[in-house]
């Protein structure tokens, strides 16, 4: 997980898949309890945590959301072309265009956030198509050396990027020290991605998904 290794295919058995999967999880319990949670307690009792900020009733705070959307979309966005061939990277490209183009309608010009939304989606489509129809060509097949050589530091950008993306999920920062409140979804990134490389894109889907319903069922218990 520290440090991440290109593989070029996933482990082929079902049997495997299900270790890598088993294995993931036994060491995501370890660390959120030995070293996650506390730190996020610890934050939290210090009262530099940021509050959430989802809306009672909106989508984003819906079970449709935690089970279904994000899993499938983040993990399309951020994990599903770690297999770092050509036209996964276009698709990429294309997917983080339209993660730019969303943000952007939410926080910098929120009165064409709808239209910039729906550009967004136009731009995720747009290249999905083109991923679907170009993937099988040789070229788009291929993996570039400079991707297999910095493959650790892509994986890291990853799940920094991903841990970022879900302050949004929370009221603003009154301290820097605000930032541990996405430390568990920074450590699932780094997860994520040696699942979808081992496991294979819909066992990450899977694990995403089975975390949040965790997730999800502790705060109606605790609520």
């Amino acid at each position: 997980m520290l440090r991440p290794a290109y593989a070029a295919q996933p482990v082929a058995s079902p049997g495997e898949r299900a270790r890598v999967l088993l294995a993931a999880g036994a060491l995501h319990l370890v660390l959120l309890a030995a070293l996650i949670g506390p730190l996020w307690l610890a934050s939290r009792s210090a009262g530099v945590l940021p509050a959430p900020d989802a809306e009672a009733g909106s989508l984003a705070a819906s079970p449709l959301a935690f089970l279904v959307i994000a899993p499938l979309l983040e993990e399309l966005v951020f994990r599903g072309w770690l297999t770092g061939r050509v036209a996964a990277l276009r698709f990429a490209a294309c997917g983080f265009a339209a993660l730019a183009l969303m943000l952007a309608g939410v926080a910098l010009v929120p009165d064409h956030g709808r239209a910039l939304a729906w550009a967004g989606a136009g731009v995720a489509l747009a290249g999905l198509v083109h991923w679907s129809l170009t993937r099988e060509r040789e070229h788009a097949r291929t993996v570039p050396p400079a991707y297999i050589r910095h493959f650790g530091g892509i994986v890291w950008a990853q799940a920094l990027l991903f841990g970022a993306i879900h302050l949004g999920n929370y009221a603003d920062l009154a301290s820097p020290l605000g930032l541990a409140v996405v430390l568990p979804q920074v450590l699932g990134g780094l997860l994520l991605a040696f699942i979808r490389t081992r496991a294979g894109l819909a066992a990450g889907m899977a694990y995403h998904a089975g975390y949040n319903a965790l997730v999800l069922a502790g705060g109606y218990l605790l609520a």
